[in-house]
């Protein structure tokens, strides 16, 4: 297993590839795609035109306000602003972004702007505990 650190660039985390789904898409099918693919957050849109995203958290939400989740679709309840990292950004850039805006996953944008992967806090939690760990090892 290679050790990766706080200072590589997020693009060698081992991140998932992105969900996507349609704007239109139901909060039904949203909720079934979420759980049938065992992630927390989808991209509305596609990799070229990311509309926002929709999380787990944006559906329960609209479901406790009432919302029908037959009539209700992704891009009533995404979230329009798009927050992502590149692929060359530090782990620790990635990390304190995620941290300073409130979010657990963070879409993985390329050179042209396309969503080429996902990274959730916990994808950051091994560099980042490695990278303390050793930290306080002392040397001799």
């Amino acid at each position: 297993m290679t050790t990766i650190h706080i200072a590589d660039p997020i693009g060698t985390l081992a991140g998932r590839e992105p969900v996507f789904v349609d704007a239109e898409a139901t909060l039904r099918a949203v909720a079934r795609t979420l759980w049938s693919e065992s992630v927390g957050i989808l991209v509305v849109g596609n990799e070229r035109h990311p509309l926002g995203v929709i999380s787990e958290r944006d559906v329960v939400s609209e479901l406790a306000q009432g919302a029908d989740p037959d009539r209700r679709s992704a891009r009533d309840a995404m979230t329009a602003y798009l927050i992502s990292t590149r692929r060359e950004d530090p782990i620790s850039d990635a990390a304190a972004q995620m941290l300073d805006d409130s979010v657990r996953h963070l879409p993985v944008v390329d050179e042209d702007g396309r969503v080429i992967g996902m990274v959730s806090v916990r994808d950051l939690i091994r560099p980042l505990l490695l990278d303390a760990l050793t930290a306080q090892v002392p040397e001799n």
